[in-house]
């Protein structure tokens, strides 16, 4: 079996005047919805049971009825439940923490308080309507009871509410407080059949998060709704000096002077773009020999050096660490191979100057550079030294 079973206050609305601040109980919509478990309890915010308010003493009204309705089905079909009222009284736990519903009093069955059918659905035989109960009058006190009455007079005294009846083969009246109680069985008004109850309520005045805030309140500047208006920036209780003068800029210019920027076009930039992956520069510096030179690739990096990625060298430049003597022929080798318009004849009297070539010499990711000596000088000198000028392609 599935489904919720909801109780609703027949009270819409209780007052508690002794409370610290006094408070008015309001039920939510829908705030007293409960499920079924497993086991067909009812439970409420993950925990099996309910608690309800409890009419008391200290509550306005100090007697009202709850009433629970049910909307349950079972295996797809709904189960019809009546819903009916039934009185709260106060909980008192038992004296186990662990098992407080052991032992204690005020706890609602709701299988023990539904009504049931007055008849098992045989005829019965039913007399005539009696004459009922018949009032004579009322009068304010016990001892305002008339001395003479007729026999099996009633009278209500106002003053405990209590029905006394006259027999003179009693001898007279009931006694003073032993009157009877008129009551009838315990009926629902909902708020619209009650009578004389005031349109308006007034609030609940206090500092609570349920009561309200008197408009005279001194904490209230203005309790009408506020209206446009500005604040100066310097109150702004968190704002920095900085940020205060940002705030109150005329321009962007003068912004960028306050906080040390330079504009997008600014002369001092060459290109303020993002950069793009050709057009950046990668140049190469790199030792090959070292000691006397000989006829190889050197002794430095004789393995060359890797190209990372696809460029072009547009300039080579050649410089010795000491001169030898005769000239010196030297030039580049990709992985191996001649590099056509690399080779570089130099005189001794130039070996300790920078030899320079120009060109367009493409390289691919991949290539791996070498410096290589194809004639040496002789007697040689000591050192040499290449260095490439390129930027990347695409």
């Amino acid at each position: 079996m599935s489904g919720t079973v909801a109780f609703t206050a027949n009270a819409p609305k209780i007052l508690v005047a002794g409370a610290k601040p006094p408070a008015t109980y309001v039920q939510l919509p829908k705030y007293y919805e409960c499920e079924l478990d497993g086991d067909g309890y009812i439970t409420w915010r993950g925990s099996r049971g309910i608690r309800l308010v409890a009419p008391s003493d200290a509550t306005n009204p100090k007697d009202w009825t709850w009433h629970v309705s049910f909307d349950l089905s079972y295996g797809g079909d709904r189960v019809a439940i009546e819903s009916f009222s039934f009185v709260v009284p106060e909980y008192i736990p038992g004296p186990d923490g662990a098992n407080p519903d052991a032992g204690s009093t005020g706890l609602v069955d709701l299988t023990l308080v539904s009504p049931v059918p007055a008849s098992p659905g045989s005829a019965v035989v039913r007399g005539e309507r009696g004459a009922g109960i018949q009032i004579d009058g009322q009068v304010a006190s016990y001892a305002q009871l008339p001395s003479n009455p007729r026999d099996g007079a009633q009278y209500v005294v106002q003053a405990d509410g209590l029905l006394y009846v006259y027999r003179a083969t009693a001898g007279g009246w009931l006694p003073n407080g032993q009157g009877i109680v008129i009551r009838g069985p315990a009926g629902v008004t909902d708020w619209a059949g009650i009578t004389g109850k005031p349109a308006t309520f007034p609030p609940t005045i206090g500092a609570s998060s349920t009561a309200a805030v008197a408009g005279d309140d001194p904490r209230l500047s203005d309790a009408r709704p506020p209206l446009s208006h500005t604040h100066p920036v310097n109150q702004i209780a968190d704002a920095t000096a900085l940020g205060r003068s940002l705030v109150t800029v005329a321009d962007a210019t003068t912004a960028r002077t306050v906080i040390g920027a330079v504009a997008a076009d600014d002369s001092r930039l060459s290109d303020p773009r993002t950069p793009t992956v050709a057009g950046q520069a990668y140049d190469i510096a790199f030792k090959s020999h070292f000691g006397a030179r000989t006829a190889t690739a050197g002794n430095v990096m004789p393995e060359g050096i890797r190209i990372e990625r696809n460029i072009t060298v547009t300039s080579v430049t050649y410089r010795c660490e000491t001169a030898g003597t005769g000239n010196l022929v030297v030039e580049l080798r990709n992985s191996g191979k001649p590099v056509p318009g690399t080779s570089a004849t130099i005189a001794s009297t130039a070996q300790t100057a920078d030899t320079v070539l120009t060109g367009s010499w493409p390289f691919n990711t991949g290539d791996r550079l070498t410096v290589n000596i194809t004639t040496v000088d002789n007697p040689a000198g000591n050192g040499l030294q290449a260095s490439l000028k390129g930027v990347t392609t695409l």
